[in-house]
């Protein structure tokens, strides 16, 4: 498995996945994505959201019968390490599933989510009001 970055041609792959999956899918740039391949087939993908003043890591999609192998972990993985290679010290997500995003530090915000995130009404279209949970991983310092 190769995880790279999108190129233009695979964004309409993208596009129709995130929505069969119900998964924002709202200005969708290739260059915000991630994806995860086998023998040339994206199996996967996940994305980074640049805000004015964050980072949201979102649309992380596998393609049904690749799941529960670890792709997802991995998809991750790679963007939480290039959103700080990118310098960022928080990185901001929306879910259904929270337990999934915990075991990567992920915290459970309840109150004062962050503007830069809470960008206009559609800023979780993915994410049905009730059950939608904002998530922060705050990035510690290397020792």
């Amino acid at each position: 498995m190769l995880i790279r970055k999108a190129k233009g041609n695979d964004l309409e792959i993208i596009f129709s996945l995130a929505k069969k999956y119900n998964l924002e899918s709202n200005d969708m740039n290739a260059n915000q994505f991630l994806v995860a391949e086998i023998d040339g087939k994206i199996i996967g993908f996940g994305r980074l959201l640049q805000h004015k003043d964050c980072i949201e890591l979102g649309t992380i999609g596998v393609i049904e019968e690749y799941r529960n192998k670890g792709i997802g972990k991995k998809i991750v993985l790679e963007l939480l390490k290039k959103a700080i290679e990118m310098g960022y010290k928080s990185i901001y997500l929306t879910t259904l599933i929270p337990e999934y995003f915990k075991k990567f530090g992920f915290k459970v915000v309840k109150e004062n989510m962050n503007e830069c995130i809470i960008r206009d009404e559609k800023w979780c279209e993915g994410c049905p009001k009730i059950g939608c949970t904002f998530m922060k991983l705050e990035i510690l310092p290397q020792q």
